[in-house]
């Protein structure tokens, strides 16, 4: 999909899997895997976050029904972005309104695209129930949105062609370096020392 990114969210932790502890026995239970469609586009799907809607029915350490409480330190998390995708103007027949749609990003695609960049967008189409719409309108209403796996910003791709003759001459100096690879895996991270492989 390609379009115009006119607004972007804040980064929030998105649970992944949940862990919790019996208040009774101090057990810990888990861990439970959340699903991803469970709470996506923002949409709750009845009224609870995900953290209830996963918890156990019952305890193996005491066998007690609960009560249960999250355990957020053991529990897994991922970096969660919104951003609204826009058709690029130009695109746009005369006399009708651009349309929008909501894109997921998460854990590496965070930040991957400001508002006002045109960026073309790989991922899956998907939907969510979204629970606060269908009490409005009284019949079972689903949100859509796009859950990406890749964005390629579209002056990325003519950035090859825009390389100036000092870029060309410090690539093949670089490239003839016999050190090469060394100098590259000691520039990713110089901070942590002993993790070459």
């Amino acid at each position: 999909v390609n379009g115009v990114v006119t607004r972007r969210s804040a980064v929030y932790p998105q649970l992944k899997m949940a862990y919790y502890d019996c208040i009774r026995c101090k057990y810990t239970l888990g861990p439970f895997r959340i699903e991803e469609t469970s709470n996506s586009s923002g949409g709750s799907t009845g009224g609870g976050d995900a953290s209830e809607l996963h918890m156990p029915n019952s305890c193996a350490g005491c066998d007690s029904e609960g009560p249960f409480r999250l355990n957020a330190t053991k529990s897994k998390y991922r970096n969660y972005q919104r951003v609204n995708l826009q058709e690029t103007p130009g695109s746009v027949p005369p006399g009708r309104v651009p349309r929008s749609k909501e894109v997921i990003f998460t854990n590496d695609l965070i930040d991957a695209a400001r508002p006002g960049e045109e960026v073309e967008i790989t991922g899956v189409y998907s939907h969510s129930y979204d629970y606060h719409m269908t009490q409005r309108s009284g019949f079972p209403v689903f949100a859509t949105f796009i859950s990406s796996n890749h964005v390629r910003k579209k002056e990325d791709a003519s950035s090859a062609a825009n390389l100036t003759e000092a870029d060309r001459a410090q690539i093949l100096e670089l490239a003839r370096d016999p050190k090469i690879g060394d100098r590259i895996v000691r520039s990713i991270a110089p901070s942590i020392y002993g993790h070459k492989e």
